[in-house]
């Protein structure tokens, strides 16, 4: 995994950027996507945009969500530590936690899904 810094409206963010065979996994402000090439095959769906993934390789440190609660969008859901640092997953939008795939104690790789929202 490495890092890349960028300007946002004047502010720098570091971004998470990891290589996994054709796909590209990219992390940033608790956001984790996936990129791959495009091929002729049918896109994947939407529902994909429900799922949290872990944004690196690390250790759960806090699951603060559970199956059925309602969330804010920046509610932090899951806490991972990687490389001596805390990692905040938090929720993108309003919702409710369908599930939850990691406990505090995990190891998780890069693009595991830690929560899944209700669409």
């Amino acid at each position: 995994m490495s890092w890349i810094e960028i300007d946002v409206e004047g502010r720098k963010a570091r971004v998470a950027v990891a290589r996994a065979g054709n796909t590209v996994w990219i992390s940033w402000g608790g956001i984790t996507r996936r990129l791959a090439p495009e091929s002729s095959a049918a896109a994947a769906p939407a529902g994909d945009e429900r799922e949290l993934r872990a944004p690196m390789t690390g250790r759960v440190v806090k699951v603060a969500a559970t199956v059925g609660a309602k969330t804010r969008a920046g509610d932090a859901l899951v806490v991972l530590e990687a490389m001596k640092m805390e990692y905040r997953v938090a929720a993108p939008r309003d919702g409710v936690v369908q599930s939850v795939g990691c406990r505090e104690g995990d190891r998780v790789d890069l693009g595991h899904v830690l929560v899944t929202l209700a669409p």
